[in-house]
Formats: structure tokens, sequence, C-alpha cells
């Protein structure tokens, strides 16, 4: 029991000398505080900054421990702490400050200690970050249509920060160009990416992505992948008048050669862009009897060939839409001809009704005068010779017939008198 209460009356005693000695602390001189150290600093984003300084202040009054800080813009704001158990005056220490992003900073240095004292340097470290990214290096193994080949993206560390890798395709390239991506077109969540390349993979882009904690860089490459020729579809033969056309265009890398094997006379034109080499050829229609020609491509990787028909029908040369519409003009002509046919015969059937029916009305009402003129005008022509038959006018019958009728004074002599007697 006396033990304890000796124990307690001890620190109590300590606790009474210890805030008297606060309360008699002095407020710290300005003078006898000081900091040497680089106001200006640049920097490149992403890279650990270095800030030498050197520190002075008066040992009587900084007691141990005592805590080293670095703020960044307010004092409140700290960046780093260290804690001293040895007053060590005019020593030279080093802070070094994390990735920063592009941008303007400023960093300040305070000292604290017992009692809760605290001296603020007036110093401050001015630090310019530019933009000059630390990009990743993307290296790729060689790629070849068919074989298992390695993406790897390298992305050192800053400032101690270990990056984040992940990798994006384009819109360019296939979906399929990895196994693994999301809607938000990221694939892979790792350096080494192994797939499988095809021809279409060729001049696609992919991006690598290094992502640390205060900034982001990426690496964008075109994947180059070998493959053997593909002789296109659109490759033909085709006789324009007296020769011989024929176009063969194949796709490869490394752009594939096209030979016409077993041609010996003829004109050959050949033109390339990237991977596609297109080659034409003229020949004499009457010396080439063969209904197709062989056009054959090669490169390192591989070859292909292939027999081109020769179109000679001017029919199977026209575009497919002028052929349906010839095709049906000639469908619908035989029914015109059928239409307008039926549609005159109508027309005259009808006239004939019509002009049928008017005659008939016609003669059941002059039916008599008709058959009289008739024979008077026959008799007069008989008599031509005679005084009584000159012709002096002109008269239209009711049958819509011209009729010549003799004028004379004398009366008309018998009919029975120009006749014999039996």
């Amino acid at each position: 029991m006396t033990l304890l209460y000796s124990a307690i009356l001890c620190l109590f005693f300590k606790t009474r000398i210890c805030q008297l000695q606060c309360v008699k602390a002095e407020t710290p001189n300005d003078s006898e505080f000081s900091i040497n150290v680089t106001t200006h600093i640049k920097g490149k984003s992403g890279d650990c900054i270095l800030i030498p300084y050197e520190l002075t202040f008066p040992k009587n009054k900084v007691t141990v421990p005592y805590r080293k800080i670095w703020f960044r813009g307010d004092p409140q704001n700290t960046e780093s702490i260290e804690i001293v158990d040895k007053v060590e005056s005019g020593t030279k220490d080093t802070f070094r400050t994390k990735g920063l992003p592009r941008g303007e900073y400023k960093y300040g240095f305070k000292l604290e200690w017992e009692c809760n004292q605290t001296f603020v340097f007036t110093k401050r470290v001015h630090i310019s970050v530019s933009a000059v990214p630390k990009r990743p290096i993307v290296r790729a193994s060689p790629m070849e249509e068919g074989q298992r080949a390695i993406l790897r993206c390298i992305a050192r560390p800053l400032c101690f920060n270990k990056a984040t890798i992940h990798w994006k395709r384009t819109k360019a390239a296939r979906q399929s160009l990895f196994r693994a991506y999301d809607e938000n077109n990221i694939l892979h969540h790792r350096n080494v990416v192994p797939f499988t390349p095809t021809a279409d993979d060729h001049n696609t882009k992919i991006t690598c992505v290094a992502n640390y904690s205060h900034s982001v860089f990426e690496t964008t490459v075109t994947l180059k992948v070998k493959f053997s020729p593909k002789i296109q579809q659109t490759s033909q033969c085709t006789v324009e008048g007296k020769l011989v056309v024929c176009v063969c265009i194949s796709r490869g890398n490394p752009l594939p050669p096209i030979t016409w094997p077993s041609l010996t006379d003829f004109s050959v034109t050949s033109s390339s862009s990237i991977q596609t080499v297109n080659s034409t050829i003229t020949m004499s229609a009457a010396d080439y009897q063969n209904t197709s020609v062989k056009c054959i491509s090669s490169n390192k990787v591989g070859r292909a060939e292939i027999d081109i028909p020769i179109q000679s029908d001017a029919k199977k040369l026209r575009p497919k839409n002028e052929l349906d519409a010839n095709h049906k003009s000639d469908a619908n002509l035989p029914w015109i001809i059928t239409a307008v046919s039926l549609s005159l015969n109508l027309v005259l059937l009808t006239s004939l009704i019509i002009c049928t029916s008017k005659r008939c009305r016609g003669k059941s009402q002059h039916g008599e005068l008709c058959e009289e003129m008739k024979t008077y005008a026959t008799l007069n022509k008989a008599d031509v010779g005679q005084d009584y038959s000159v012709i002096s006018s002109q008269t239209r019958s009711a049958c819509g017939e011209r009729s010549e009728v003799g004028v004379s004074h004398r009366p008309l002599p018998p009919i029975a008198a120009h006749y014999p007697k039996l």
C-alpha cells in the first residue's frame, strides 16, 4: 500500500512540474529558426520530386521528441511527418513528393515539440509539374495468321507507385481479338496477353493503359500480322470485242505477286496498295480457246490460285438491274399487243354496228325512191347520143349516190322503142 501511494504522489508531482515548464515556455524567435531550401523546382508528371533542405533551430528551446512536418498549401494539410528523438540542429535532409499530375504546387515546413510548441517556417517551395508523359512500352512477338502470339505492356513504377494495367481496342479491331472484354471496351487486366491473330487483325490498333494513383498514361500500337494470299471474289475475265481482259486481285502480307501460267502472248499491267495486288492481262480472243484463265498469287507465308471463267455472253456482262428490267419489258410486250388489238377491234365493231343501223333505217324510208332513181339514171346513160340525153345538171339521190338527169321539152319515147321485137 505504501508503495502504491508513493507512485501516485510521484506522478502527481511530475505532472505539476511539466505544467509549470509549459507555462514558462518562451515564444520562438523567428531569427533563431531558419531553413535553407530551393524555392522553385520543376518536375515531370508522375515523377518523384526530391526537395533537399538544411534546418537550423535553437537546441535549448526545442525539446525532444520533436516532429518535422511537410505540408502542401495549408499548414493543416500534412504530407509527411518525421519524429526525431535527438536534437540535431544544422543537419541536412530530403523530402520526396509523390507522383504528381500536371499543375502548380506549393509546399511548406514546420516543427512541433512538447507543450504543443509549433514553429512554421515562412519559406515556401513552388513546384511546377509539366505534362511530359511516362508512357508504357508495348512489345509484340512476331505475328502470323493462325500462330499464337503475345502482347506485353511494360509500365515502370512512378515514385514507388506501381501502375495498374489494362488493354482496350479501337473500333477497327475485331471483338474476338481478345477473349475477354466488357461493355467499357476494357480487356485483360494484366500486362501480358496471349492470342491467335488472323488476317483481319492486320493493321488494327490496340492500346495499353497504365493507371497510377495520380495519373493515367496510354500507348497505342498497330498490329502487323503476316498472312497468306487471299484472291478476291471480284476477280473476273470478260470478252471485249476481239480481246479477252482478265483482272485478278489478291491480298496478303507480305505483298503477294500475281502470275498467269500457260499464257504466252498477252500484255499485263499491275498495281498495288497496302496489302493488295491488282493484275490485268489482255490477249486476243481468237488465239485463246479455253473457257477459263488460271491466276496464281504467292508470298513467303503461302500460295493461292483460282480458275477465272471467261464470260462471253454479253448479257452476263450487263448489270443485274438492267437484265431484270429488260426481262420484265420482254415479258410484258405480248400483253400490251393483245390489249391494243382488242381495243381496236372493239372500236371497229362498234363503228360497223352504228353504220349498219343508220343505213338500214334510211333504206326502209326511201327504198322505192331509190329504185326508181337508179333505173331512170341507167336508161338515160344508154341514150347519150340523142338530143334529149344532153346532161344539164347533176343531182344527188336519196341514197347518197350521184345520178345524171337529162332535161328535154319533148316527151320521152317509150322504153320498148329502143329494143327489137322478139
